[in-house]
């Protein structure tokens, strides 16, 4: 294990702990935000936003399902929404009737995807992050190539000013009757966010590229691609890509 990639801290306790080198893959962590999916203001209208993009009858796909902050609602409402979520731990919570809807790949697996009617994909609660600039424009090549009716992507991103206000501050929470710790922290070369969140028993880790509106319109002009701000305050912004009108 990479120790940079623990904060200098938590350093010393982390020698006690079992180190998950994938936070999201993992009971406890992922019964923890499973616990705290609703306690973020910034995504509090987020899932109404999103619905303004869609209607029932269209495929949609959304990318990191997680535990299933959005997909259950959207499914439980009769919208024709299908989820990637790679992480076993975080879709044992997704809605039990729509678990068959969900596949086991990541954002850079698109091309595995079976269905080719997608019209609409969404990547909520400001998980565009987890991919590095590379990865996400393969990704956005590959639905242009692989789904021939995609119309729009809609996502959401922290700005750089998010983390550097942030960075090095841990932050405690109770989740269940047990206390977490987490921090953000900027790596030496100052292009990635490392996230640590600690339980009693494990420390985990989880990387994060730094996204912004000027990055996000070069990535969609070099593919031919638009983008418009759907969304903006201090801190974040929702955008929306257009393939196809």
């Amino acid at each position: 294990m990479d120790k940079s990639l623990i904060f200098d801290k938590l350093q010393k306790k982390s020698e006690n702990l079992e180190i998950i080198e994938n936070l999201y893959a993992d009971d406890i962590f992922a019964n923890y935000y499973h616990s705290i999916v609703d306690q973020d203001a910034l995504l509090e209208d987020d899932i109404d936003e999103y619905k303004q993009f869609f209607d029932k009858k269209m495929a949609v796909l959304e990318v990191g399902s997680g535990t299933g902050r959005v997909f259950n609602p959207l499914f439980n409402e009769g919208y024709n929404i299908f989820g990637l979520e790679p992480a076993k731990e975080m879709a044992e919570h997704i809605a039990y009737e729509g678990r068959e809807r969900i596949y086991k790949l990541t954002l850079q697996e698109i091309e595995k995807f079976p269905l080719k009617d997608i019209e609409v994909i969404i990547i909520p609660a400001t998980s565009v992050s987890l991919f590095s600039h590379e990865e996400f424009f393969d990704f956005l090549k590959k639905v242009k190539e692989t789904q021939p009716n995609i119309k729009k992507i809609i996502f959401d991103f922290l700005k750089e000013e998010f983390f550097e206000a942030t960075s090095g501050t841990i932050q405690a929470t109770y989740v269940n009757n047990e206390k977490f710790y987490s921090v953000n922290f900027f790596d030496k070369s100052k292009e990635r966010v490392i996230y640590n969140l600690v339980s009693s028993q494990k420390i985990g880790v989880s990387v994060k590229y730094l996204y912004s509106y000027s990055v996000l319109e070069k990535i969609f002009e070099s593919l031919d691609l638009s983008l418009n701000l759907v969304r903006e305050l201090d801190n974040y912004a929702m955008v929306e890509g257009v393939f196809h009108e």
